[in-house]
């Protein structure tokens, strides 16, 4: 099953834009492939990490893919779990999801601080109704075990995904996953993913891992370590991120999941955060991580629709509407067309801005 790789091949000398390019050859790995090995003949399906438990009491098949546009993720904040400052303010913050970060943030000797505090305040009730995530440290590492089992508190709502290549790897942390599930009495797929795409093997696989499971909710960008991991530049703007920020986004996209952009470096840059991720929005983005409280009010604004947006997006159900009503097959606003996907846009529009009002009205990103 090379032949999408070789339609790719014959594209790609028609095309000079390299993000393109880029975007054209991870959407066409062939759909046979079902791991890291091109052309392996087991059969690709959007699940396929639920085989293995089909025999097991506790299988996944009670549980797929869910309505994303449920959750709301336009602000995602980085807390470092080692630190007591931090964690206690982020239970003040307004952003729409919380990552307590075991990883990145916490130098391995103080990894077990960063238990202590996380269980000592993950059974406090400064959380509630928030949106809690955990980065656990990397497949491999003697600090994953002891990291998985601070989801013995329930108001976890899953796991960020580092380092990850391949399917094969979300399918190693979902059985995890799975057994925690068993070991707290958790209903079968309470636990999310949510697969950071850092790794030039990360986001050459992202099709694949954006389809494997139905427990991932979002795919997050990791730019840093994405440069790194090619060895690239991170200027201004960030050109390097233009092929694997479209890749990430048609890979989450076509499975019904959100793509969350990276971090913006420039902490006190307000003007460049508004211009890079009002872009990342246009370009398909449902939210950015952030490393910052500073940010949020800022996320908000460049992910949350504007007042035209929604005046215009009722005016345009407003006319579909009418014309049904008058027995139209085709309805017109200020002398245009409105066309399927005009009213597809404006009800997502529409659906965002009241799950945006939900929050506010409720005081949390969504209450599982």
């Amino acid at each position: 099953m090379f032949i999408g790789w070789i339609t790719g091949v014959s594209r790609i000398r028609r095309l000079t834009n390299w993000p393109k390019i880029m975007a054209l050859a991870a959407l066409e790995i062939p759909v046979s492939s079902q791991n890291a090995s091109i052309g392996s003949k087991k059969t690709f399906s959007p699940l396929w990490c639920r085989s293995p438990m089909q025999n097991s009491p506790h299988i996944h098949t009670a549980y797929g893919k869910e309505n994303t546009m449920e959750y709301l993720l336009r602000s995602i904040l980085f807390v470092p779990a080692n630190n007591e400052k931090f964690i206690v303010k982020a239970g003040n913050c307004e952003a729409d999801a919380l990552i307590f970060d075991m990883e990145d943030a916490v130098p391995p000797q103080e990894e077990a601080k960063a238990r202590i505090l996380l269980d000592r305040y993950l059974g406090m009730d400064m959380f509630a109704g928030k949106q809690l995530f955990i980065r656990v440290n990397r497949l491999g590492t003697d600090s994953l075990p002891a990291d998985m089992e601070l989801l013995k508190h329930g108001n976890i709502s899953g796991i960020i995904l580092p380092k990850i290549n391949t399917a094969e790897d979300v399918c190693q942390f979902d059985s995890l996953l799975t057994k925690q599930e068993i070991k707290n009495s958790y209903p079968a797929g309470k636990l999310k993913m949510l697969p950071l795409i850092e790794t030039a093997a990360a986001v050459m696989h992202v099709r694949e891992i954006a389809g494997c499971n139905g427990r991932i909710i979002a795919l997050l960008f990791g730019g840093e370590d994405f440069l790194d991991s090619v060895g690239g530049e991170h200027l201004e703007p960030p050109q390097a991120f233009d092929a694997p920020r479209s890749m990430v986004v048609m890979a989450a996209r076509m499975n019904g999941i959100l793509p969350i952009d990276t971090p913006y470096p420039d902490l006190e840059n307000r003007e460049g955060f508004i211009a890079e991720e009002t872009k990342a929005r246009a370009s398909g983005f449902a939210g950015v991580l952030l490393v910052t409280p500073n940010q949020i009010p800022w996320a908000h604004t460049c992910f949350s629709p504007a007042k035209e947006e929604i005046e215009y997006a009722e005016a345009v159900i407003n006319a579909v509407n009418e014309a049904k009503n008058a027995g139209r097959s085709v309805a017109k606003l200020n002398g245009k067309m409105i066309g399927p996907p005009m009213q597809k846009r404006a009800e997502k529009v529409l659906a965002l801005g009241e799950l945006i009002r939900s929050k506010e009205d409720n005081g949390a990103g969504k209450d599982r």
